[in-house]
């Protein structure tokens, strides 16, 4: 499910980029920035229109606490399990590099010799390599388990963000793919495993606690990255970035279990 959740979710990247690049080159780049905001607004308005009755799960007694002492609870969780927490860690670390390298995909169009609108189609082709692996996610995590799984599309990315460092638009193209493929592994790998090894009465706040977790490191890397760029040249940060990435693998493969129960 997380796998077609994915696929849902990162194929609106074959549709928007494509029309944000359009947008750009026809009325410029304040105007498009107001309308992607006036559609955060309104996906905002949606969520709270939803109504949800929850109840405890069965034999339990709903939260209590402070709101702070119930979200600890669930980092404490995270923390605690031998199984999730290299996972947590090798997210965070994924989307701290994904934000810094999602910085770097301007300068990549521009040494290609294209315009900016160009980064809506290298998007395009990252959309397509993540609509790819969702339907797959399933079968590959009960064949790999969860660890496995993850630090194949850990490898699989550092790989593609080193090549990006090549000035060719097919090997840039490639590159995107293959950080679509790689890049939702990691993060389908982390919420199966919390939601599979979580109890109920803690699984909401597990979640929520992973996706800050997970998410928020991606704005810190977008923040390095804007300034790396500026900073470093393209052709040495783009090896650099690929090479730290395979940090995480080695607490992942230490002892990952070949295939996940159940």
């Amino acid at each position: 499910f997380n796998g077609l959740r994915m696929t849902a979710n990162e194929g609106m990247k074959l549709v928007a980029p494509l029309a944000g690049a359009g947008l750009y080159a026809a009325y410029g780049g304040p105007r498009v920035a107001l309308l992607d905001a006036a559609t955060f607004a309104l996906a905002a308005g949606v969520y709270a229109l939803l109504r949800v009755r929850e109840t405890p799960p069965s034999g339990e007694a709903g939260p209590t606490g402070s709101l702070r002492a119930r979200t600890a609870e669930g980092v404490r969780h995270l923390r605690s399990h031998p199984g999730l927490w290299p996972l947590v860690l090798a997210g965070g670390t994924t989307m701290l590099f994904a934000g810094i390298n999602g910085a770097t995909v301007y300068a990549v169009a521009e040494g290609l010799g294209h315009s900016p609108a160009y980064v809506g189609l290298l998007y395009v082709a990252q959309g397509a390599g993540s609509v790819a692996v969702g339907p797959a996610s399933g079968t590959l995590l009960r064949r790999l388990g969860e660890r496995r799984f993850a630090a194949c599309g850990i490898a699989l990315t550092a790989v593609a963000v080193t090549l990006r460092a090549v000035p060719v638009d097919a090997v840039a193209l490639a590159c995107s793919v293959g950080v679509g493929v790689g890049l939702p592994c990691v993060l389908v790998a982390a919420f199966t495993a919390v939601q599979r090894e979580t109890p109920a009465e803690l699984l909401g706040r597990a979640s929520a606690s992973l996706n800050t977790l997970l998410y928020a490191p991606n704005a810190v890397g977008l923040a390095l990255g804007a300034g790396l760029v500026e900073l470093v040249d393209l052709r040495v940060l783009l090896p650099v970035l690929g090479v730290a990435r395979l940090v995480t693998l080695g607490p992942l493969l230490r002892g990952a279990p070949a295939a996940v129960r159940g």
